[in-house]
Formats: structure tokens, C-alpha cells, sequence
């Protein structure tokens, strides 16, 4: 344990320097190692000791990457909950190549939500996530902290129901942490299995030839999801607190994935969020995956967040 704990302070603690205090819309440093850096938006200095804390939230941006609003609508959720100061809200903003940057700041192309390395270090995003939860959990800086809440909205939601399948974390420490989806374009499918239009599974028959390969299915992973057997993907999601939270009036086409294999997966969020639903009931009936849906709210990460439901999961 000692050695895990000198490890984490090293990469964590002894590269951080000036952003130490910098709080609210002010994006701090989160260091990826010696140079290797994310910014994140933080409501509490992560780095400094405070046993107040007893949950953190790590909310996922959307495919705009507007880290900063995401945090906002998590911190005015948490307001509304009255649990703003007992709560740690953390928003990692995941960078693309035209995105302004400073140096050694990791950035990747839009398939930062799949976990792909970033394009100047061999850093998965989802390494990322790793790294944050392990931090939060085994630096110390937050003795009281007893649960870790990962959420995420459109490509953010594609990236948390991806890494709740893939991520070694919780195999390694025993950390209390649960998964909000929330209207993703699209899901990570275990088996070659599709819904059809009789609502049965079925191997689909058409020309889609690459419908199962990643990030829909599990065939040619990349480096991090690689790292777990084909068989273990759809067991570790299965088994681990997971809710997708859709909303009810989410069935527009702005943003939305249209390619042949997401379109096997529904005509739009609201019925793919059903559908993967559905299917992982069906294949794998012990799984506790749970399902919510908000009324009235399309696709708004701000709306899904501060809805009743919404609060519920992340409060």
C-alpha cells in the first residue's frame, strides 16, 4: 500500500504547481505523470486535504467538449440537492487537435469517448478516469470520501457505459462507484445479436459488415478495452451498479450517429437506450442495470442532471 501511495503522489502531487487553488471556472491541472497533463474543473482543490468531502462526482463532457458547462449543471444540481458542500464535482475536459492548449496537455481525435490513446502520449482517456478515481480514493486528501459517482451525457454517456465494461478499477481497490449513462448515440454490444423490428435478437443480415467491431461490438478492440477477454466484457457490465437514464422526448437527429452500425441499434437515443436495455436483460438476467427515464427532457445534459431522476442517481 505504501508503495501504491508513493506512486500516486508522485504523479499527482509533486509535478502540481501554481493551479493548486484554482476553483470554479478556472480548469486545474491533472497530472498524467512527469509531463503529461488534463485540465479539469473542480468546485474543492483537489489537492488539498479536506474530510468535508463524502462523494465525488466526475461528470463527461458532451461531443462539443464544453467541460465547463457540464460542470456547472452537476454543481447547480448539487446545490439543489442542499449537498454542495459535502460533494466533490470534477469535469476532465477531453481535448481534440484544434482545441487551444498548452504544452504536454493531452488531446485526442473524437474517439476520446471509445478510450483511444492520445495522440502525443500512449494515455487512454479512459486511463484517465482510472487515474482520477485512484487518486480521489488512495491519496488520502479526502479521508470521509465513501462513494464515487461517474456520469456522463451524449458522447460522454458513450464513454462511461464503454469504461463501465472495460476498466480494471474497481477489480483493484474496493471502491464504491456507480455509473450513470445518459442518452448516448450509441452502446457496446457483447454479442453479434441486434434487435429487430419483431423486437427479437437476431445475427443481422445485411450488408453492414463491420456492425460488430468496436466501439459497437467487441471485435478489434482498442489497447484498453484489448486488455479484458472478449467473454469478460459483457460480465463485468453486467455485474456493476450501471443505470442508463434516458429522456422520454430525446428521439431528434442532431448529433446524432447515423452509421450503418449504430443505426442496427435503434432509430434514435430514446429507442437504443430501450433496446440496449432490453438486451442486456435478456442476455444476462442477473445483471442489476437499471433503467429511468425523464419526462418532457430531450437532449439537454443540463435538464437530465437537474431532473428529479437525475439528482436521485448522482446525490
Amino acid at each position: 500500500m505504501k508503495t501504491i501511495r508513493s506512486r500516486v503522489l508522485f504523479y499527482f502531487l509533486i509535478a502540481f504547481q501554481a493551479s493548486i487553488f484554482g476553483t470554479g471556472p478556472t480548469p486545474t491541472d491533472f497530472k498524467m505523470g512527469p509531463s503529461a497533463k488534463i485540465k479539469i474543473y473542480q468546485n474543492f482543490p483537489i489537492y488539498l486535504n479536506n474530510p468535508q468531502i463524502e462523494r465525488a462526482v466526475i461528470v463527461i463532457h458532451g461531443v462539443t467538449r464544453n467541460a465547463d458547462e457540464y460542470f456547472q449543471y452537476v454543481l447547480e444540481a448539487a446545490t439543489m440537492e442542499h449537498v454542495e458542500n459535502r460533494t466533490l464535482v470534477l469535469a476532465p475536459h477531453f481535448k481534440i487537435e484544434s482545441d487551444p492548449r498548452q504544452n504536454n496537455e493531452l488531446y485526442w481525435k473524437d474517439s476520446w469517448k471509445f478510450g483511444d490513446r492520445s495522440e502525443q502520449f500512449p494515455i487512454s482517456s479512459y486511463e484517465v478516469i482510472d487515474r482520477m478515481i485512484e487518486y480521489l480514493w488512495l491519496s488520502g486528501q479526502f479521508p470521509n470520501l465513501k462513494k464515487v459517482v461517474l456520469v456522463g451525457h451524449s458522447a460522454g454517456g458513450q464513454m462511461v457505459a464503454r469504461y463501465a465494461a472495460g476498466s480494471p478499477i474497481t477489480d483493484r481497490y474496493s471502491i464504491d462507484i456507480s455509473y450513470v449513462i445518459a442518452n448516448p448515440s450509441s452502446y457496446l454490444y457483447f454479442v453479434p445479436e441486434r434487435m429487430n423490428h419483431k423486437k427479437e435478437f437476431v445475427v443481422p443480415d445485411n450488408s453492414c459488415s463491420d456492425y460488430n467491431s468496436y466501439p459497437y461490438g467487441i471485435t478489434s478492440p482498442n489497447n484498453y478495452i484489448g486488455h479484458v477477454p472478449e467473454k469478460e466484457l459483457g460480465i463485468r457490465f453486467a455485474s456493476r451498479p450501471v443505470t442508463i437514464l434516458l429522456g422520454e422526448t430525446d428521439t431528434q437527429s442532431e448529433y446524432l450517429d447515423t452509421s450503418c452500425a449504430a443505426n442496427l441499434q435503434g432509430a434514435h437515443r430514446l429507442e437504443r437506450g430501450m433496446n440496449y436495455y432490453q438486451f442486456i436483460k435478456a442476455f444476462y438476467p442477473k445483471s442489476g442495470l437499471k433503467l429511468r427515464t425523464v419526462p418532457n427532457v430531450g437532449h439537454s445534459g443540463k435538464e437530465m442532471f437537474q431532473s428529479d431522476a437525475g439528482r436521485e442517481l448522482l446525490f
